[in-house]
């Protein structure tokens, strides 16, 4: 068992290159998206595998052009037109600059991350103060 404290939250956010073709207005849906070529962080990664699995509850896959690892790396190759991509908010932002960015509006794209301890009374002095400092 895990005590839990809320940390951040976490919303996805779909980049493209400013003249990427298809993409209209400040939102999209994952299942509007399944036929665009996407940039992907590395397989493994918890979350590209997030975001692959909430494609395979739609019924449908992602198609990579390319899967690299990074963040900064998708949001590179996604400024120089390699496709699309699903990042946090925070990446976005990072890139505004190169890229232009819709809000996912699934409602797994809003994700509640937490700070997670045995027992937040039982850490030691230098983590219960990094635990503070954080929530």
């Amino acid at each position: 068992h895990l005590e839990q404290k809320p940390f951040f939250i976490d919303r996805l956010m779909v980049i493209a290159a400013r003249d990427w073709p298809d993409l209209e207005g400040n939102t999209a849906n994952l299942g509007d998206l399944l036929g665009e070529a996407f940039v992907g962080l590395s397989a493994g990664h918890p979350l590209q595998e997030h975001i692959t699995r909430q494609a395979a509850r739609l019924g449908g896959h992602l198609h990579f052009r390319i899967r690299v690892p990074g963040l900064d790396n998708v949001c590179r190759l996604v400024a120089q037109g390699a496709g699309i991509a699903i990042v946090p908010e925070s990446a976005a932002r990072r890139s505004a600059r190169s890229l232009r960015s819709l809000r996912l509006t699934d409602d797994w794209a809003t994700r509640q991350l937490n700070l997670c301890a045995r027992r937040f009374d039982e850490l030691t002095p230098q983590a219960k103060l990094l635990a503070a400092a954080l929530v």
